[in-house]
């Protein structure tokens, strides 16, 4: 009985893998939109006049959602330990996506 129902799970798994697909199209980078804009200007303005914790709160969502910039501030502020716990380990994740987007700062600051 057990062996049966392995193979009709195994059977499903690879028919399910033998359907065609069309490729994907590659990923659009999310537009950033005006409230994401003023955000990150907010937390760049925060983190410049040393309100880390501020700026941390500001930049964390937009750098989530994919905006090149905020991650590599998020990652800064990590690997520094800026306002949160210093977390190198983060910190090189944040700047190691934002470098992924081809972020020139990033870029520099894995080299």
């Amino acid at each position: 009985m057990r062996r049966l129902l392995f193979v009709s799970i195994l059977s499903l798994l690879l028919s399910a893998c033998a359907t065609s697909h069309k490729p994907s199209s590659p990923p659009v980078k999310p537009k950033l939109n005006i409230a994401d804009t003023s955000y990150l200007e907010q937390g760049k303005r925060d983190f410049q006049e040393g309100f880390y914790k501020r700026a941390m709160q500001e930049l964390l969502p937009i750098a989530v959602d994919g905006n090149a910039e905020a991650q590599y501030a998020v990652g800064y502020m990590y690997y520094y330990g800026y306002g949160v716990t210093q977390d190198t380990n983060v910190g090189f994740f944040w700047i190691q996506r934002s470098a992924g987007q081809r972020y020139v700062p990033a870029i520099q600051a894995m080299r």
